[in-house]
């Protein structure tokens, strides 16, 4: 999946280490809550641990991550960490600058999630948002998830409720179209 095409000539592809102080720095700018460069590290090194052990193997692997970047003239512009369990994805961050919001870098890491989501044979997916996060919201009813549940008080800084989205029916990838 590396090299996927983004908007405005830039490529997605999986994270690495050399990644994740960016990746940090956009954490702290976007999120009331954010995750620690080392927390970011931990994700990556999974997921380059799940990638290397379902390379070639051509079995689902029971527990997979997934750690992808949009990268628009060679700056991180947005990033998505992810896994996978017992045949159910989880979309456990998403991020774009926002300077480059509206123009498509979210909805290319979406289509990327749902690609991995296929690789790993998974056959569901969840996510939370927060409950007056609208643009993330519609952006995920766009790509077939459905609130199906609420987290009171899931999150902080500032304290808000957390809606449960699923997507049972993942949408047609790019090739069956």
């Amino acid at each position: 999946m590396t090299g996927e095409k983004a908007p405005a000539g830039g490529q997605i592809r999986r994270l690495r280490p050399e990644d994740v102080p960016a990746a940090a720095a956009l954490e702290q700018e976007i999120f009331g809550t954010p995750w620690s460069e080392a927390l970011i590290l931990d994700a990556v090194e999974k997921a380059l641990d799940s990638e290397k052990k379902q390379n070639g193997s051509g079995k689902t692997l029971p527990l997979a991550y997934g750690a992808y970047g949009i990268f628009i003239e060679e700056e991180l512009a947005g990033y998505l960490f992810c896994m996978a369990v017992a045949g159910e994805g989880e979309l456990h961050r998403i991020a774009v600058r926002p300077d480059r919001r509206r123009k498509g870098a979210a909805a290319a890491l979406m289509e990327t999630f749902f690609q991995w989501l296929r690789e790993v044979g998974a056959g569901a997916a969840t996510l939370e948002v927060r409950a007056g996060n609208s643009a993330a919201a519609a952006l995920y009813r766009r790509f077939g998830f459905r609130e199906e549940g609420v987290r009171k008080a899931y999150y902080q800084n500032p304290t808000e409720d957390a809606l449960i989205f699923w997507c049972h029916q993942f949408p047609l990838s790019n090739s069956e179209k």
